[in-house]
């Protein structure tokens, strides 16, 4: 990203830009078109929704948390009417569930739902979502934000028929956020033709024509693009499976430790990108937060909407290592003994390293 930028009508860009795209494609899965839009994450998500249905196409969102949420107010801002699977926070919504509620809804057009909704680090099965669209629901898109789940989790777009399936550059990628990424079936494709709902700089046939000829309808981040072409190269390097594998074991080591420390975890079906967790009883999540960060450095998130001031939210994905989950339990024992916490000493440590030990 240092490097000087390259103009983006240059021979120089285009090959690096499809070359991206082809990248993008082998971290996907897929044989879908990609398409790269300079954006956030949630710049994609409204991009999905505005070029994929209309007014009168009835959509199911999977809210099972604030990113959840995020897909209703989008439809709303679109005025596409918008059902919801309402899970309380840290449940996941299951195959059958969902299945359920389009069973309610007959003529629902699309299905929106999270990979991993952050806010409660709660992962959805979607293999069995899929697998369960194509078997009973075959005219329903499948619309998958996998912001943080992509590089985390096992990510099979087309084995498990997955239309559209949406990340950002500022997850598990590790660059700076800007960039915004989404994987387009040829069905997604039919459905972009025929929708009426109003877009302009996120005109996603325009910007499919312009892609297919390695250039971009709009001034690209030119940088993030340079640093996405070298982090895509990076993980297939490494092996997909393996960062995939080792996200899924900080997950567990992050766990184990919480554990071990009394820490309650919020979700019954927990997210490999980061782990969402009560801390022990007359604790303050907030107040342990803030003597993270200005003991040790240590910056954790806390809860959002509901579950703000009440658990704390710890990343493992990107530039992160098994080295560095031991040293945030590390600083969270001597924050909570610095606090009155019965806290044996290296107990909480010691149970992640113990998991890390067992894969």
């Amino acid at each position: 990203m240092a490097k000087p930028i390259i103009h983006h009508r240059t021979q120089e860009f285009k090959e690096l830009f499809l070359e991206t795209r082809r990248l993008l494609q082998d971290i996907f899965k897929t044989q879908n078109e990609m398409l790269i839009l300079t954006a956030s994450g949630t710049g994609a998500m409204e991009a999905a929704v505005c070029n994929l249905f209309s007014p009168q196409d009835q959509t199911l969102a999977v809210v099972a948390g604030k990113f959840g949420e995020r897909w209703q107010e989008i439809c709303q801002a679109f005025q596409i009417p918008c059902v919801s699977l309402t899970k309380e926070y840290g449940d996941a919504a299951t195959a059958e569930e969902i299945g359920e509620a389009l069973q309610r809804n007959p003529g629902t057009k699309g299905l929106l739902i999270q990979g991993c909704e952050t806010s409660t680090a709660t992962a959805h099965d979607l293999e069995a979502v899929g697998n369960m669209i194509r078997r009973d629901f075959p005219e329903v898109l499948v619309v998958v934000d996998a912001i943080t789940a992509a590089g985390c989790q096992p990510l099979e777009t087309d084995a498990w028929g997955l239309d559209v399936v949406i990340s950002g550059s500022q997850k598990s990628f590790a660059l700076p956020p800007g960039l915004a990424f989404m994987s387009i079936s040829p069905r997604a494709q039919q459905k972009m033709s025929a929708a009426v709902s109003p877009r302009y700089y996120f005109n996603l046939a325009k910007e499919l024509k312009n892609q297919q000829a390695g250039q971009t309808a709009w001034t690209p981040n030119v940088s993030l693009v340079v640093a996405l072409n070298a982090v895509c190269k990076e993980i297939l390097c490494e092996g997909l499976d393996k960062v995939v594998a080792e996200a899924e074991l900080m997950a567990r080591s992050t766990r184990q430790g919480l554990l071990a420390l009394n820490f309650r975890l919020l979700s019954s079906s927990p997210a490999s990108a980061a782990t969402a967790a009560f801390p022990p009883e007359g604790v303050s999540a907030s107040e342990l937060s803030k003597k993270l960060e200005s003991r040790f450095g240590v910056k954790v998130a806390g809860g959002q909407g509901e579950l703000k001031g009440k658990i704390i939210r710890i990343a493992h994905l990107g530039y992160f290592d098994t080295l560095d989950v031991f040293s945030v339990l590390s600083a969270i024992e001597l924050c909570l003994m610095e606090m009155g916490q019965p806290v044996e000493p290296g107990v909480g440590v010691r149970a992640a390293m113990l998991e890390a030990r067992q894969n």
